[in-house]
C-alpha cells in the first residue's frame, strides 16, 4: 500500500474490529530518518491513542513543536509531564465507526503532515491481544509489514 487515503482507511475499520486488550505500535521502518510513530491500547471501556515524534520526545519539546499546530489542530492533546509523554487522546468504547474514522484521520495528519512520514511503505505495526496471553494479532487492513 502506498497511499495514504487507503491506508486511513484501513485503519479505522481495523480499529473498529479490535477486541478489548489490543494493544498496537505502528513505527517507521528502522534504519529511518523519518522520525513518527503511534501507539493504541483498547480497554474495556476506553481507547487511548497515542502520537509522536522522537526528536520531539528527545528535546521534550511538547507544545513548542513545530509540528504542534497541526497536531492540536487534528485532535490531539499535548504532552503533560504528569501521565502523558506523547501527544494523546482518549476515547470512549465501544465506539462508532464515525468515531474510528476521527481517530485515523488524526493518525493520518499527524504521521503524515505534522511528522512528515512519506508513505505508508515506511511504516510497520506490532499487535497483540494481552487478554489473549499476548498472542500477536494481525491487522491486514492496514496494508503495511509486520514487525
Amino acid at each position: 500500500m502506498t497511499d495514504w487515503n487507503q491506508f486511513e482507511t484501513g485503519l479505522a475499520e481495523q480499529f473498529f474490529l479490535l477486541p478489548a486488550g489490543t494493544l498496537v505500535t505502528i513505527d517507521t521502518k528502522a534504519p529511518d530518518t523519518e522520525p513518527g510513530f503511534t501507539q493504541f491500547a483498547q480497554f474495556e471501556d476506553k481507547v487511548l491513542a497515542e502520537l509522536g515524534a522522537y526528536a520531539d520526545l528527545d528535546r521534550g519539546a511538547g507544545l513548542n513543536a513545530p509540528a504542534a499546530p497541526l497536531v492540536l489542530a487534528a485532535g490531539w492533546q499535548p504532552p503533560d509531564q504528569y501521565d502523558h509523554s506523547n501527544w494523546w487522546v482518549e476515547l470512549p468504547w465501544p465506539a462508532t465507526s464515525a468515531v474510528y474514522r476521527k481517530l485515523a484521520e488524526m493518525v493520518v495528519i499527524g504521521l503524515r503532515d505534522a511528522f512528515h512520514v512519506s508513505s505508508p511503505t515506511r511504516l510497520v505495526y506490532k499487535a497483540w491481544n494481552s487478554k489473549a496471553g499476548n498472542r500477536p494479532v494481525d491487522l491486514a487492513l492496514l496494508g503495511i509489514e509486520s514487525q
